[in-house]
C-alpha cells in the first residue's frame, strides 16, 4: 500500500510525531550548510552567485547573465502556446482581484476626542523580493501569488529570483507571467543562495526591504537564518495538505486530493482525518489509481512523500478530527463534510481552506483568488497566508490642537510622573508656560 492508515489512539509516539513534524527535521539538517552559502554571496556577491548555480544546479552562467534580458522576455511569449498565456492573464485577474479587496483605505482619520485627530496611512514598501521556485517544477502560479499582491499595495520596485532550466534559461511562462504580474526584474538564480543575494544584495541583485514566496528545505532554512537582515513573509516551505472528511465524502474525490500538495516532492505531505473507518479504507485502496495516473516525475515524489509524512487516520468523532487538524494546523485543510461551513467555524489553524467536495486546493494552488503562498511546518498557530498587508504599513499619525492638548494635558503628565518619564511631562507642560509667567 502506498499509505498507511492508523487509528489516532492507537498511534505510536514516533508515528505521530514523525507526522507532525513532518520535513522539519530535513531543514534542520541543511541549516550548517546554508549558512556558509549566505556567508559566502555577502562576502562575494555576483561570484558566488555564479559559482553555487554551477555547483548545485549544473548550470554555467556568467555575472552578465544573471539578469534576465528584456529580450529574453519578449521571446518567451513565443515559446508559450496562446491558451497558457490566456489561462495565466485569467488566473492572474482572479488573484488580483482578490487582493485588492483585502487593501483599506489609503489614509482615514477620526476626532478621538475633542481637539484630537488621529488617523492612519498607508505606505508600501519600497522594494520587495519575491523567490519564484524551480527545479521540481515551472511555477508562474507563483509569479502571481507574490508580484500581484505587492502590486496592488503599491510597491514601486518587485524583482523576482527564480532558478534555471538545466539549459540556463528561465522557462518561458515564468517570464510570461512576470511580465504579466509587473515584475521589474527578474534574476535567473535560485535556493538559499537567491535568498541571501536579495537580503544582502550584490553587484547585479539589489538588497531588498522583504522577501515572499515558498521555496525548498534549503530556501526555508536560508529565511530562518536571515530573518532579521532582512523581512520575511510567510515561511511557507515544502508542501502539506490534509483532508477532514466524514461519511458524504466521495473516496476517489479524497485519494485524489491526497496527491496534491504530495507531488511538489520527496518533503511534502499528504493526510486525511476521517472518524468514518469505511471511507478510511476505500481510501486507501483507491489512492494507487490517482498515483499510477503519474508521470515517473511526479510518481516519485508522491509514493517517497506519503511514505514518510502521508497518513490516513482513523478517529472516534467528527470532533476529534476536527481536534487533529487544529493541532497538526496544516499548510492546505480541505474540508469535505456534510455542512463544511460549520466545521470552518471550529478551524483555528489552517493556512488556507478549502470548502466542499468541489474545491479540491488545487484551486488555490493556481488562481481562483486566495494567495496559495500559505505557512508550513504548523506555523499555521501562529498566521495566515501571503496578503496584500505584507506589502505596506500602516502608519499612524495624530494632530493635536492647542484645545485638544490642554483637555488631555493633566492626565498626560500625571501619568508621565507615574511612570518616571518626566522630561515626557515637561514637554507638555512647556506649551503652556508662557501664560503661567
Amino acid at each position: 500500500m502506498y499509505i498507511q492508515v492508523f487509528r489516532l489512539k492507537e498511534m505510536s509516539a514516533e508515528d505521530y510525531n514523525r507526522i507532525m513534524k513532518r520535513s522539519e527535521v530535513e531543514t534542520d539538517s541543511v541549516i550548517g550548510e546554508v549558512k556558509k552559502v549566505i556567508a559566502d554571496v555577502k562576502s562575494r556577491g555576483d561570484d558566488a552567485l555564479v559559482d553555487y548555480t554551477r555547483e548545485f544546479d549544473g548550470i554555467t552562467i556568467s555575472a552578465e547573465k544573471i539578469r534576465v534580458s528584456p529580450e529574453e522576455i519578449k521571446e518567451a511569449y513565443h515559446k508559450v502556446d496562446r491558451e497558457t498565456v490566456e489561462a495565466i492573464k485569467t488566473l492572474a485577474g482572479n488573484v488580483r482581484r482578490f487582493h485588492a479587496a483585502q487593501m483599506p483605505n489609503k489614509m482615514w482619520s477620526m476626532e478621538v476626542s475633542p481637539g484630537l485627530v488621529a488617523g492612519q496611512v498607508i505606505i508600501p514598501l519600497d522594494r520587495v523580493g519575491c523567490y519564484v521556485p524551480g527545479g521540481r517544477g515551472w511555477f508562474p502560479s507563483a509569479v502571481m501569488m507574490s508580484v500581484l499582491p505587492a502590486r496592488v499595495a503599491g510597491v514601486p520596485e518587485v524583482i523576482v529570483c527564480t532558478p534555471s532550466a538545466p539549459d540556463g534559461s528561465v522557462p518561458p511562462g515564468t517570464l510570461v507571467a512576470c511580465d504579466i504580474c509587473g515584475a521589474d526584474a527578474v534574476f535567473r538564480i535560485g535556493g538559499s543562495q537567491a535568498v541571501a543575494a536579495m537580503a544582502y544584495g550584490t553587484q547585479t541583485v539589489p538588497k531588498v526591504d522583504k522577501i515572499v514566496g515558498p521555496g525548498s528545505k534549503w530556501v526555508l532554512a536560508a529565511f530562518k537564518l536571515l530573518y532579521g537582515e532582512v523581512e520575511i513573509g510567510t515561511h511557507a516551505g515544502p508542501g502539506e495538505g490534509l483532508i477532514i472528511a466524514d461519511e458524504t465524502a466521495d473516496p476517489e474525490f479524497a485519494a485524489a486530493d491526497i496527491c496534491i500538495q504530495a507531488e511538489h516532492g520527496l518533503d511534502s505531505a499528504g493526510v486525511l482525518v476521517t472518524h468514518v473507518e469505511e471511507l478510511a479504507w476505500a481510501v486507501q485502496k483507491k489512492i494507487a489509481r490517482h498515483i499510477e495516473r503519474l508521470n515517473e516525475y511526479r510518481k516519485n515524489f508522491v509514493v517517497e512523500s506519503l511514505k514518510k509524512y502521508g497518513a490516513i487516520i482513523i478517529t472516534s468523532s467528527l470532533e476529534e478530527s476536527i481536534a487533529f487538524a487544529n493541532d497538526y494546523a496544516v499548510e492546505h485543510l480541505e474540508i469535505m463534510t456534510r455542512d463544511p461551513l460549520h466545521v470552518m467555524q471550529k478551524i483555528k489553524n489552517a493556512g488556507g481552506i478549502y470548502l466542499g467536495h468541489y474545491t479540491p486546493l488545487s484551486c488555490g494552488c493556481f488562481g481562483s483568488g486566495p494567495n496559495h503562498v500559505l505557512p508550513t511546518g504548523r506555523k499555521a498557530k501562529v498566521s495566515g497566508g501571503l496578503k496584500t498587508a505584507d506589502f505596506y504599513k500602516a502608519v499612524t499619525f495624530e494632530y493635536l490642537s492647542r484645545e485638544g492638548l490642554a483637555s488631555l494635558k493633566d492626565a498626560m503628565v500625571k501619568l508621565a510622573e507615574y511612570e518616571g518619564f518626566p522630561a515626557h511631562g515637561n514637554a507638555i507642560l512647556e506649551r503652556f508656560a508662557r501664560e503661567q509667567s
